[in-house]
């Protein structure tokens, strides 16, 4: 697919995903172009590589010697002028996950897949078979210290673990090998409608499993469970038995369940056990996970990704245990109108770590006027005890200037932009 002839065009090159692949075909010889609405530390790292990037979507974007496109799922295909563009001239065009699904034709893939911690244990999972000297293909979600600050570790051995997201069924993209199944916990509500639905697309992920292939499931998960005997592949459940041994730099015990699945699927490949415990004994983490930012006037800044109550759950728990003596001020973007609505019952105990709540605004993504009428942020804020309305990021920074103390900890949390709220503040 990425040959040195090829010259591949993307379209939304600057998502978290998609970024990656364009690395790829620049390793691989392939001529590299693209676009994006904005830039961010992806376009910069890619423009560093000579990768030509355009400002905003345009049709004269897609030079006549472009003979793939390859696009984000976020663009409007009925709408892009790019992706019209190619129709017209009959280019090939395939989405990030189509993309995906060809490259794990080429190799031994591991997908992690489940509704929570993908991202770091893909990450964790690469690292052990890098330190292995197995020199796998990696792509993750999100930048990683451990791949040079990128969200791909560009190995040309014969294994390639990826992260596998589950939105529209894009992980049946993959021909995988091996699976890991951290959990499934009903999520993206505005496409499955029942919990029921949400397990059914897992089930058929687990179906294309090879019958000498491998598959390591969350046995705590009674979803997971039920997921993975569907599968015709000898599985090993994992659980805190697996845990209990392992050493972190990164805080919570769901992270090291995380690992615990990593290490069971290493061990299945057949790395050794001490290799793989060394390997996560100086794991990083990614960016957005937990992730320390910087530090102000003696307040500790941190940015994590969590936007499901079981994931704020925990993170905020995690750091309440790892800095007990910090007052804990937590900056939530909720992500999506519907999620918001459908979660609210969630939501309303999820912050009870933190001292201090405030929510912004709502990120909007995929979501209809309906839903938007439904839900605001001020009567969510009304749904959670220790939470106050922030009116919009210029409001909530003001309100944080007068609120934050010297050895206070801020978390920014949430899938959308509130990161930027911590940026603006160092």
């Amino acid at each position: 697919m990425f040959q040195k002839n090829t010259h591949i065009h993307f379209i939304g090159i600057g998502g978290s995903g998609i970024s990656s692949l364009a690395h790829l075909a620049l390793h691989k010889g392939a001529t590299v172009s693209g676009s994006d609405g904005n830039e961010n530390l992806n376009t910069a790292q890619l423009k560093k590589g000579g990768v030509k990037i355009n400002r905003g979507h345009h049709a004269k974007n897609l030079q006549d010697s472009v003979n793939l496109v390859i696009y984000s799922e976020a663009i409007n295909q009925q709408e892009n002028p790019e992706f019209l563009k190619a129709k017209e001239r009959k280019i090939p065009c395939m989405s990030y996950f189509q993309a995906l699904g060809e490259l794990s034709k080429e190799k031994k893939t591991i997908v992690v897949t489940g509704t929570h911690g993908k991202t770091t244990t893909t990450a964790m999972l690469g690292k052990i078979l890098m330190d292995a000297g197995l020199d796998p293909l990696v792509i993750v979600g999100s930048r990683v210290p451990d791949f040079e600050g990128k969200n791909i570790h560009l190995g040309d051995g014969e294994w390639f673990v990826v992260e596998a997201c589950e939105y529209r069924e894009s992980f049946l993209n993959f021909e995988p090998f091996g699976m890991i199944l951290l959990n499934c916990e009903w999520e993206h509500v505005d496409h499955y409608k029942t919990e029921n639905d949400y397990k059914k697309a897992y089930e058929k992920l687990t179906q294309k499993l090879p019958q000498d292939g491998l598959l390591v499931f969350n046995h705590k998960d009674k979803n997971s469970v039920d997921v993975a005997h569907q599968s015709k592949v000898k599985s090993s459940g994992v659980g805190e038995v697996e845990a209990g041994e392992i050493e972190l730099q990164i805080p919570g015990e769901f992270n090291k369940l995380n690992a615990a699945h990593a290490l069971k699927i290493s061990e299945a490949i057949g790395i050794d056990k001490g290799i793989i415990l060394e390997s996560l004994k100086t794991f990083k983490g990614t960016a957005r996970r937990m992730e320390i930012k910087g530090e102000m006037n003696g307040i500790l800044i941190m940015d994590d990704y969590a936007h499901h109550p079981t994931e704020i759950k925990a993170s905020l728990g995690a750091l309440k245990e790892k800095y007990p003596k910090k007052r804990l001020i937590c900056i939530f973007q909720p992500h999506q109108y519907s999620r918001t609505l459908e979660f609210l019952e969630g939501f309303k105990t999820a912050f009870q770590k933190a001292d201090v709540v405030i929510i912004p605004n709502i990120y909007e993504a995929r979501d209809t006027k309906e839903d938007m009428a439904k839900i605001n942020g001020e009567a969510l804020c009304q749904e959670i005890p220790n939470a106050t309305w922030g009116d919009g990021f210029e409001n909530t920074i003001q309100q944080l200037k007068s609120e934050l103390k010297t050895g206070d900890l801020l978390v920014t949390m949430g899938a959308g932009d509130v990161y930027k709220i911590g940026e603006v503040l160092q």
